[in-house]
């Protein structure tokens, strides 16, 4: 239930199809629920995120699915509703089915999962199964796409020292020529498409989630990396998405996409921003 206060904080908004806000979490429990301290700080506790997902259904907010977004940003015609919004999840952790999918479905909201491939193929106990995705897709209210291969969601070394590390998929290992780490991050990024494709029936690559948001955009030992990369998976998918851009999608928005980010220190008014201005 919201307070009065909620209430007239997430009053009802005007309708607005012009942009597509895009929200993404990474997990709901505890602290003491994630075995890493720093993924921690990124997840939100249930009751706070069946409270946002609330306050979002109350101010006129509804959820569209992955393919329509596509479309919308495509300039494709398509039908939405007066306040869209996507939902996202990222890693695929156990946590974020377990505590969203009661409210999800009181709400009739939807959403897109970005899958680990190498934590759910690990057998990870804190991350879904094969069996529990493929359940979820058969709901009808999630969508499952790509986040990583088998190894992309790691950071390596990238220099002669052991603090010197950083994104699989950004950086090239020692010794490794531009080439060699192209093979190696399409490679991997193929493996995880295919692992999908076999894994889940109803799958249809649509959409990638850069693992930590990161094309080398941020950092880099190679500057012809981020422009190669963000290239590549452009012609593979319709939404690229990272954190560091506008969340709000209109139609024609450039690749990468970017997604407002919702952890424990994101407080409702800030939210409350974030959806109408996409920062």
């Amino acid at each position: 239930m919201l307070t009065p206060e909620e209430k007239a904080v997430w009053a009802p908004l005007p309708p607005d199809r012009s942009a597509v806000p895009v929200l993404l979490y990474h997990g709901i429990g505890e602290p003491s629920d994630f075995s890493n301290a720093a993924d921690a700080q990124y997840g939100v506790n249930a009751y706070d995120f069946a409270k946002q997902m609330t306050m979002i259904k109350h101010a006129g907010y509804q959820t569209i699915g992955l393919q329509t977004f596509v479309d919308f940003v495509r300039g494709r015609q398509v039908k939405l509703p007066p306040r869209p919004l996507l939902l996202t999840f990222d890693d695929a952790r156990a946590d974020s089915w377990t505590g969203s999918e009661s409210i999800l479905k009181k709400l009739g909201f939807t959403a897109v999962m970005f899958v680990d491939v190498g934590r759910v193929s690990a057998c990870d106990p804190e991350y879904l199964t094969w069996d529990e995705l493929r359940a979820m897709e058969r709901t009808g209210r999630w969508n499952n796409q790509l986040h990583a291969g088998p190894n992309g969601h790691t950071f390596i070394q990238y220099g002669s020292s052991t603090s010197q590390t950083g994104p699989y998929y950004a950086y090239k290992k020692p010794g490794e020529d531009f080439s060699q780490w192209q093979d190696r991050v399409r490679s991997d990024i193929e493996a995880g498409q295919t692992e999908l494709d076999k894994q889940i029936p109803e799958y249809k690559p649509l959409a990638f989630a850069l693992p930590f948001g990161a094309y080398g955009q941020e950092g880099t030992n190679d500057q012809r990396i981020p422009s190669d990369l963000l290239g590549w998976l452009s012609g593979r998918y319709e939404a690229v998405f990272t954190q560091d851009v506008n969340a709000l999608a209109h139609p024609g928005s450039p690749q990468p996409l970017g997604r407002i980010q919702v952890t424990r220190a994101t407080s409702g008014g800030r939210l409350h921003a974030q959806l109408q201005t996409g920062k």
